[in-house]
This record gives C-alpha cells, sequence and structure tokens, in this order.
C-alpha cells in the first residue's frame, strides 16, 4: 500500500510539474542557439532566431558556426569568451562616451504574455568584454532588463528613460567568468515583449576603468547568456541552457498520447527528417533516433520506468522540447 501511494505521489507531482510549467521559460531561444544564419558581419543579432535589434545602434550575435574569427565563438572582436552554455551569445554596449546616453539594446516577444498580479523572476548572464579590437575599455553598472507592451526597432529605438523592472546597480568586471543577474517583480501590465539593455542614462550610471590604455573614451561592452524568465524562482535563479527546456512550438510535431503508457505516436506536420532523443527526469538518456524521415512514427516505451520525459526533437537547425507522462 505504502509503494502505491508513493507511486500515486510521484504521478501527481509530475503532473503538477507540467501544468504549473516546471519552471517554463518564457523566453524563446534564450541562449541564442537557434539561427536563421551565420554571423558574418556586425550587428546581426536578428540572425538569432525570435531575438531582434531594439536600438538604433548595432548589438552583435556570436556563434561558433562563423566562418570569421572576429564573429566566432570563444574567439571573436570582443575577445576570447566561452559561452555560459551551447554554442552562441550577444554582445551589446552599454556606455559611449562620443554620444551621449548611446546604448544597444537586444530584444524578443515572450513566448506568453505576462500576467497581472503575478511575481515572475528574471535572470541572464553577462560578462564584461576587453578588448583592443572592439575598443572596450570600461565596466558599467545598470545592466538589466525592461518589459514592454510594444516591440522596439532601429527606426523606433527603445528608450533610455532610467526606467527598467530588474537591473543590478553593481559595475560588472569580471572578464573570465559569467555573472548571473537576477531579479523578481510584479507585472503591473500584460507585457508581450523583454529587453535587455542599460536603460539609465549617463549621468545615472556609474563608469570604472577596466584597461591600461590611454584612451579619452569609454566604451562599455558586455556579452549576454542564458536568459530566463519564469515564476519559478529557483528555476529561474539557476537556469543554464541544457538543451531540454520547452519550447512552445508544438504545432510542427504532434506527441501523443500524453500521459502516456506504452506507445509514443509523433505525428511530423512539417515533413522534414528530424532527429529525436528521450531522457528521464534526471537527464538520463533513454532514447536517440537519427535522421527520422516520416509523417508518422511510433516508439515503444513500454520498458521504461513511470514518470516525467523530455523529448528534444532536431529538425531544420531547430530544437523543440515537449513534456510527457509515462504511467
Amino acid at each position: 500500500m505504502k509503494r502505491l501511494t508513493k507511486i500515486l505521489l510521484l504521478i501527481v507531482n509530475c503532473i503538477l510539474l507540467i501544468n504549473n510549467g516546471w519552471g517554463q521559460n518564457l523566453v524563446p531561444n534564450p541562449s541564442f542557439e537557434v539561427y536563421s544564419n551565420c554571423p558574418s558581419g556586425g550587428g546581426q543579432v536578428f540572425y538569432a532566431t525570435g531575438w531582434t535589434n531594439y536600438s538604433n545602434q548595432s548589438p552583435d550575435y556570436f556563434h561558433t558556426c562563423a566562418t570569421d574569427n572576429l564573429l566566432s565563438v570563444p574567439n571573436n572582436w570582443g575577445g576570447y569568451q566561452m559561452p555560459s552554455s551551447g554554442n552562441a551569445y550577444c554582445a551589446l554596449s552599454t556606455f559611449y562616451s562620443v554620444t551621449p546616453n548611446e546604448r544597444e539594446v537586444i530584444g524578443c516577444q515572450l513566448v506568453n504574455n505576462l500576467v497581472i498580479g503575478t511575481k515572475y523572476y528574471v535572470s541572464f548572464k553577462t560578462n564584461l568584454s576587453i578588448d583592443e579590437v572592439a575598443a572596450s575599455n570600461y565596466a558599467t553598472n545598470n545592466l538589466g532588463v525592461h518589459f514592454s507592451s510594444i516591440s522596439y526597432s532601429t527606426s523606433n529605438p527603445h528608450p533610455v528613460n532610467n526606467v527598467a523592472h530588474v537591473w543590478t546597480d553593481n559595475v560588472i568586471t569580471d572578464t573570465t567568468g559569467w555573472t548571473t543577474i537576477f531579479g523578481s517583480f510584479v507585472a503591473d501590465s500584460a507585457y508581450k515583449y523583454l529587453a535587455i539593455g542599460n536603460f539609465f542614462d549617463d549621468a545615472n550610471t556609474d563608469t570604472l576603468k577596466a584597461t591600461t590604455d590611454t584612451s579619452t573614451f569609454k566604451f562599455g561592452y558586455y556579452y549576454v547568456d542564458d536568459v530566463c524568465v519564469s515564476t519559478d524562482s529557483m528555476y529561474t535563479a539557476n537556469f543554464l541552457y541544457t538543451g531540454i527546456e520547452e519550447s512552445q512550438e508544438i504545432d510542427v510535431f504532434n506527441l501523443y498520447p500524453n500521459p502516456l503508457i506504452n506507445q509514443l505516436n509523433i505525428k511530423n506536420n512539417s515533413n522534414a527528417p528530424y532527429d529525436i532523443t528521450i531522457h528521464d527526469a534526471i537527464g538520463q538518456l533513454l532514447y536517440q533516433e537519427f535522421d527520422i524521415n516520416a509523417n508518422h512514427k511510433q516508439i515503444d516505451l513500454s520498458t521504461y520506468s513511470k514518470g516525467l520525459l523530455l523529448v528534444s526533437i532536431k529538425s531544420n537547425n531547430q530544437i523543440i522540447h515537449h513534456k510527457l507522462l509515462k504511467h
């Protein structure tokens, strides 16, 4: 009887995890891994699927797929930096003394609108770039996140108005490790968009010389990776892209039934070949198959233990994630 009770509790807990989002990240492509094209020049953050430029300047995108060493990872014109996770990151300017209040801002549309009155936790990782090629030489504070009900663009840049929902007062000086910016707020509107940058003007931004050069100008440049917005504080504070967090692109591949007992059915609506991996809740690989070219696929999972299954499908340079409950 006790064993049955434990099993039932496990099933209930798994259902609750699924219904509550299991630490769902509302940020699409949070580690900038999925791309439409490899970066070939500056200001190409729009090549990271779901992301775009929210300023009239030119935030950058770096990825291991780039053939130019100035745009690749870990070597690029910002210096040498391994990603916090995965193969990519973005970079933006937080201060430039030549042009007052000049900022670079990146943004995206959230997976779901925020719910008014709900507390959300926000995190991202950042690292200071110091390099002669990029001419980056100063550290700053105030790097943070702002939510809005409208999107921004190069022709309608995000304002620098000393308003942000989550930001750091600390001057970030680490050029080796990644610093996590973490905070929370209660949504006062059904915000749809997220922006990352320094939204404080020059008079309200602290700067610190981080090099020994004799330049008279100040230029702050930071890498950004692993962005997370969630109602789960622990999940957000410790977020690190692993390739198994859930995506909302569920119309391309339909997985059923859920919950399942023995057989998993996959309906491929894109007609494109795909790879699939299935992990259990602790990350152990259970099943893997490559280059599947079928509109309908059935996988026998009868020999696997009950519990939460994490399914990743890779197709057309995109990774789509699902959670299933096995009875």
